[in-house]
Order: structure tokens, then C-alpha cells, then sequence
């Protein structure tokens, strides 16, 4: 099934209007010579006149993505959590990527609340200047976006990986709940080390949730919380690549606006907005379509171990991405889940000392 304007007429209303005069060579004149019927990304607006104010700034900037087919589906005729899961599971069970344009964080629980609808173990990953969850289950009036995915009993995330987060700014109790959960936790500090220690973790989710909280208030200055600190706009672009250039994400959202009604810092923010659609897009067209898309072509290799008769590591010639085989006897959760991301560096570790990295101890301990 391909995206149909018609079919996701009762969620969506088409209403913007482009400005005049899109060059060929545009990112909006791609999308308008783009057939709905023929997209694999579908751009939509959860809020609707900020998502608009976006467009604005996307719509200019140069197309540099291939024979991508991208269409802008309009806007949440409903701002609403409940009545955006039924859109979203049409969508990922039609094989469509969504790129949401949000303000609200709260409403980014419709990205994993749609997987639970499928029946699919959801791997989230947050980018965000804090961590939105509370340490227990939380009063319907206090949640935070990601205690549903947490704490609820019926279909739980089965994976969480958070990066960015200012330790000032975060429940420190959280460390017990990541560690009991075997989730992954990258604050800021150790984020911005390397971006590249944070590939594997992005590329071994479904879907990503992007807080503009999490960059610099200098270069997106309408946030709902403003801090000193954060990504540069350059860095989250990078994570923002990574994201798109997984195959295995199937949704990715950018939250946390709050425009103030003045021109120059609302128009620096939907910039950044645009800036980072436009490299996740980057991403998506330049995706390898290794796993989870398919194992064949994958080159195995075997290193003796301390803890277990052996490890299993993966590489694909065409990405030179790695995976790691989870070592369990019989078969449990999805096939997807028993491949963990890893990196070069994780192999190079386990060969030379038969033991595994922290982060890939937990990812086996989740089994």
C-alpha cells in the first residue's frame, strides 16, 4: 500500500500554501512534482502553523536526495495523541516513513503507541536536553513522554537509548531504572566526545524522537526550555543522518518549539528544524539496505570469549556497519532484536580480550 491522499484525508488536512517560484533544483519543487501515490516518506505537521512556518524554510533549501520519493502529507487536522496512532499505524504498516513536525513533546507518545498497535517490539531512541520520564508510573496529569513507553505492563519498550541529557536536569534516580532495564544512557558529556560511539545505539531502534531542547538555544532560540548548553545544530544534523540512514527506523520526529511570536528567533528555530529534516532525509537516501532489510551478503565472524563459547559478529561489505549475534539457545522476541549494532571498536575489544563492552552486556542481558 502507498501513500494515498484520500486514505489519510480523515487525519490530515492539506492547506499550505508554498511560495512562489521554487527553483527545479528545490527541495519544494521535489515534493510538488512528487506523486502521494508513489511516496515512501510522508513530511507531516502535528501542530499545524508551526509545522507551516517550517515548510517555509525546507521548502527552499536545495534537493540533494536522489531519487528519494518524499510527500508532504499536510498537517493533524487534531493535535491530539489518540487521534494520531490510527495515522501512524496506517503508516508503518504500509512500509511509510513519517518525518512529524512537532511542538508538543507529549505528542511524540503516538510514534511508539502506534508500534504496540502492530504488535511490534519498539526500540525508541531520545534525543533531549533532559530525561522526560519519571521514576515510577506517574499521575495522568504528571506523565512525562516517555512513561507510557516505560512503565505501562502492556507492551513496554523493549529498548531505550537516551542521548543528551544535562545531569543537572535529570531525576538521578533514573541510573537505577536504566540499569535494572538494561537501557542505554549517553548525557551530554560523553554524547559529544565522539558522535560516532552514538551510531550503533541510533541504528538499533524504530524510532526517533528529536527535542529541539537538546541544541544550543543560541541556534533555535523558541524552545519551550531554554539552557545554556546542548548539541550544536551541526551535531544534531549528525545524529540526525544517523538516524535517517538506519534501515531499520521506521519513524523520526522533531518536538520541543515553542514560538514566541517575534520574528528573528521563531524564523532561527524552524530553520533548525528544516536543517535537521533535510539531513535525516539525507540519510534515508543514502541508506544501505543491509540488515535488518536482509542478512544475505553479511560476512561472519567468530571470536572466542570468556563468559560464552563464542561471539558471532556481523559485517555488511556494503556498509561496513557491524552487529553482533545475541548468544541465546532458543528463539525469543523478534528475529530484528537477536542482531545488536555494534562497531569495529566493539569487535577489535571482544577479540582481543574475550569480553564484552558494557553497552553490548546490557544489550544481551535484555534476553
Amino acid at each position: 500500500m502507498s501513500a494515498n491522499s484520500l486514505m489519510y484525508a480523515p487525519w490530515l488536512q492539506s492547506d499550505y500554501l508554498p511560495q512562489p517560484g521554487h527553483a527545479p533544483e528545490s527541495f519544494g519543487y521535489h515534493l510538488l512534482q512528487t506523486a502521494k501515490s508513489e511516496a515512501k516518506v510522508a513530511i507531516i505537521g502535528m501542530h499545524p502553523a508551526w509545522a507551516d512556518q517550517v515548510r517555509d524554510c525546507l521548502y527552499g533549501h536545495f534537493w540533494d536526495h536522489g531519487d528519494l520519493q518524499v510527500a508532504d502529507l499536510g498537517n493533524l487536522r487534531k493535535p491530539s495523541v489518540d487521534f494520531a496512532i490510527p495515522l501512524l499505524k496506517e503508516l508503518y504498516v504500509s512500509g511509510i516513513l513519517p518525518v512529524l513536525i512537532g511542538a508538543s513533546p507529549l505528542l511524540a507518545e503516538a510514534q511508539y503507541l502506534a508500534f504496540a498497535e502492530v504488535n511490534r517490539e519498539v526500540g525508541i531512541c531520545s534525543i533531549d536536553s533532559k530525561l522526560r520520564l519519571s521514576y515510577e508510573a506517574a499521575a495522568e496529569g504528571d506523565r512525562r513522554f516517555l512513561d507510557r513507553a516505560v512503565h505501562r505492563t502492556n507492551s513496554p519498550a523493549f529498548h531505550l537509548a537516551h542521548l543528551g541529557d544535562q545531569r543537572h536536569l535529570s531525576d538521578p534516580r533514573l541510573d537505577l531504572l536504566f540499569l535494572s532495564r538494561h537501557f542505554e544512557r549517553y548525557p551530554l558529556g560523553k554524547s559529544r566526545s565522539d558522535l560516532r560511539d552514538l551510531e550503533p545505539a541510533i541504528r538499533d531502534v524504530d524510532l526517533t524522537v528529536l527535542n529541539i531542547n537538546a541544541v544550543l538555544a543560541a541556534e533555535a532560540p523558541s524552545q519551550s526550555e531554554i539552557a545554556p548548553s546542548g548539541f550544536s545544530l551541526q551535531e544534531a544534523g549528525q545524529l540526525a543522518y544517523y538516524a535517517g540512514n538506519s534501515d531499520r527506523l521506521a519513524s523520526f520526529g522533531i518536538y520541543g518549539a515553542q514560538p514566541i511570536g517575534q520574528n528573528q528567533p521563531d524564523r532561527l528555530t524552524a530553520a533548525a528544524y528544516a536543517q535537521l529534516i533535510w539531513y535525516f532525509l539525507h540519510g534515508v537516501s543514502r541508506r544501505h539496505a543491509d540488515f535488518p532489510t536482509t542478512a544475505t551478503g553479511l560476512v561472519e565472524y567468530v571470536v572466542d570469549s570468556k563468559v560464552n563459547d563464542r561471539f558471532v559478529f556481523w559485517r555488511s561489505p556494503r556498509s561496513d556497519r557491524w552487529w553482533v549475534q545475541v548468544p541465546i539457545d532458543k528463539a525469543t522476541g523478534e528475529v530484528r532484536n537477536r542482531l545488536v549494532s555494534c562497531s569495529y571498536a566493539d569487535y577489535v575489544a571482544a577479540s582481543s580480550a574475550g569480553e564484552l563492552p558494557e553497552r553490548l552486556f546490557h544489550a544481551f542481558s535484555r534476553y
